[in-house]
């Protein structure tokens, strides 16, 4: 299984040359399974919540509403694996093994190591530091 960090699910969505990258290399894998975790889905709706009560002008607003729209039809093709009992588990470890991390960073590692998933990610210099987690990078 593969899956997506906030920033390679971000390429795919801008449908930039990074994005481009990563969808011809997951079309070169037959049967590959992808995933986004659930704290993605998280920092994503959050981000795009704070657009919708920024707004100021109604362009403003149409616009913000119409990315937030899309989120949810992003978000109802792709599998998103949950923050479960075994990945807090794993988290708990991790926030101790690796305090300076960011809680999200390692909330995204503590469920890619609970699947024995690859986490396809441009932040490899702070997921590579953390044992047992299979990292990637397929934006480059």
């Amino acid at each position: 299984m593969y899956i997506f960090d906030t920033d390679h699910l971000s390429f795919i969505q801008r449908k930039n040359p990074a994005g481009q990258r990563i969808l011809q290399r997951l079309a070169a894998i037959k049967g590959a399974e992808v995933a986004v975790t659930v704290i993605t889905y998280e920092e994503q709706l959050r981000g795009r919540l704070r657009v919708v009560a920024g707004a100021k002008t109604v362009e403003e607003q149409v616009s913000a509403y119409h990315w937030l729209q899309q989120l949810a039809l992003d978000y109802s093709v792709i599998t998103i694996v949950p923050f479960d009992t075994n990945a807090a588990q794993a988290y708990v470890r991790l926030r101790k093994a690796y305090p300076r991390l960011g809680t999200m960073d390692l909330k995204i590692a503590a469920i890619a190591i609970s699947l024995q998933a690859t986490l396809l990610t441009r932040n490899t210099s702070d997921f590579k530091q953390v044992a047992d987690l299979l990292v990637e990078d397929w934006s480059a």
